[in-house]
């Protein structure tokens, strides 16, 4: 049995043959494809269980390949994406994560930092889906209205988990967050699994400082509905988001 389906996007034959022979020695099934339009149309016809993507391809780039996968209605929006990118190109590896790519492995890369990645983007989507499971009010194939809700305890499922979740599957909609005595109300607006807007009690609030905030509740509830929300000017990636909130997190308890 495989441990699942690789698509490799990569230009350079040498890369491409080290990145299948690791794969494959690990127990993936791997296909390459060499340019950024050939790629997206296997990836939406193949939904992989991960994608790696070169920044640097012949016909577009590798950012044209994560914009268009993320924006993609049906499930392949929700593929696990690893971005290879030079390490000393920052504003790449930057610009990789704001689009929507889970994770940047720079080159020169190592075998075993290669099958680690994919390994643990496959585990964490399959963690995600199984608590998104543990709290949906209904399966997914009998959402009143179409209308997808979980809600839960905070205390089981944090913050940053459902936060996560919304972006992987590209959600739209609403989601609540109330602490232990009710009288404070976060609501995260998502629009396409990018944050569109963060509501402290009715008022705007910064996204990152709300994040950090509500990442401490030990207790409370949250809510999550499907639907419409707003078009906003800026719209945020969730996962750099999260990253930056950790980030001043632990500069904070340094």
């Amino acid at each position: 049995m495989s441990a699942g389906r690789v698509l490799i996007i990569v230009d350079d034959e040498w890369m491409a043959t080290l990145l299948v022979r690791f794969l494959e020695q690990a127990g993936y099934l791997v296909e390459n494809t060499r340019e950024a339009r050939q790629g997206f149309d296997r990836a939406r016809r193949a939904i992989p269980d991960c994608v790696i993507c070169d920044v640097q391809l012949p016909d577009i780039d590798g950012f044209w390949v994560v914009r268009r996968i993320r924006t993609e209605q049906g499930p392949v929006s929700q593929v696990p994406l690893a971005l290879l990118a030079q390490a000393d190109d920052v504003p790449s590896r930057l610009q990789g994560l704001r689009i929507g790519a889970d994770v940047i492995i720079t080159k020169p890369f190592r075998d075993e930092e290669v099958v680690a990645q994919v390994g643990a983007l496959i585990a964490m989507v399959n963690r995600l889906r199984r608590k998104r499971d543990s709290v949906l009010d209904h399966p997914p194939s009998s959402r009143i209205g179409g209308a997808a809700v979980f809600h839960g305890d905070l205390a089981e499922f944090s913050v940053a988990t459902a936060l996560a979740l919304l972006e992987m599957e590209r959600r739209t909609g609403v989601l609540k967050v109330k602490d232990n005595d009710g009288r404070r109300e976060i609501v995260y607006e998502v629009l396409d699994g990018a944050l569109a807007r963060v509501l402290d009690n009715g008022k705007r609030a910064d996204p990152i400082d709300i994040i950090r905030e509500t990442m401490r509740w030990q207790g409370g509830r949250f809510a999550f509905e499907s639907t419409e929300v707003a078009a906003a000017i800026l719209r945020q990636g969730i996962g750099v988001l999260l990253l930056e909130a950790m980030r001043r997190e632990d500069e904070t308890n340094r």
